[in-house]
């Protein structure tokens, strides 16, 4: 196996495993509509699989080729530690602002909103989204320009810390308050890490509503210190009641998965809503 199938292995082997102990404490139960979003998490995990790796693939490998024809392998001399900090930084920052554009324009929150009609968190909503957002994700694109340059090994690393980072922030298990509960001595250091690293507790409130939430903030994937240094940050130090969107019931899947391919009027969806349940109390 070669290192990078080795790392993929790891990281395949450490999400199943956590899903399998949600499922089995059940975690998935507890969701209105779990075969909704295990077709979401089935679809989104698809779609990553079948189209945007081998696409964004083939488009940014032959950019690459196109923009640095005498570039290959250049820098691979760099020391590993320096490649892995400054790819995970500059892939950490551009996820921030991606993800903050999705909540700030409409277009592109319809596209990542599905990520946001889970009504309950867990490990498997990390792969419920629409069928393109993957197509926006700065790591995918990144991946071919590093292999060419000789830095895959660091960008496969720092890839795989922000999946890591992604399971522990959407567990259902609220294992942040556990520890500050069983070690009270421990909580001076914890008000320090909630500041630079995204904990359960900031992005379960980014996929709640009510109080205590923060849908429009806490966009960071692992460091949390850009929505601390861009003022978007909220640290509610609570569990969360509520998660989802409102209005969720109100969206048509179809719309969920393929937006902006397919486009549904919320009104009609609604209007349909009731009038179904006009009839049903006749």
């Amino acid at each position: 196996m070669t290192e990078r199938e080795i790392i993929a292995s790891i990281v395949s082997s450490c999400f199943i495993l956590v899903f399998v102990v949600e499922l089995v404490a059940g975690k998935f139960k507890e969701s209105p509509r779990p075969w909704r979003d295990g077709g979401f998490i089935l679809a989104g995990l698809s779609a990553h699989a079948v189209m945007s790796t081998p696409l964004i693939g083939f488009i940014a490998g032959w950019l690459v080729v196109l923009m640095f024809p005498n570039s290959s392998g250049a820098l691979a001399d760099t020391p590993f530690w320096l490649a892995l900090g400054s790819i995970f930084f500059i892939q950490e920052m551009m996820h921030y602002w991606l993800h903050r554009w999705t909540h700030e324009k409409e277009w592109l929150w319809k596209i990542h909103r599905t990520h946001h009609t889970a009504e309950k968190l867990n490990t498997g909503v990390i792969w419920r989204y629409n069928v393109f957002w993957t197509l926006l994700l700065p790591q995918v694109w990144m991946l071919p320009f590093m292999i060419y340059f000789g830095l895959g090994i660091p960008c496969v690393v720092a890839g795989m810390m922000t999946f890591f980072g992604n399971m522990l922030t959407h567990t259902a298990f609220r294992w942040d308050l556990w520890l500050r509960k069983k070690m009270p001595w421990s909580e001076p250091a914890w008000r320090v890490i909630e500041k630079v690293i995204t904990l359960p507790d900031t992005h379960h409130a980014h996929h709640a509503w009510g109080p205590g939430s923060n849908l429009n903030g806490n966009y960071a994937t692992t460091l949390f210190i850009f929505d601390t240094v861009f003022g978007t940050a909220k640290i509610p130090n609570r569990e969360q009641k509520r998660y989802g969107l409102p209005k969720a019931k109100n969206l048509d899947w179809k719309e969920e998965l393929f937006w902006p391919l397919i486009r549904k009027s919320e009104a009609s969806l609604s209007s349909k809503k009731n009038k179904a349940e006009q009839k049903a109390a006749v």
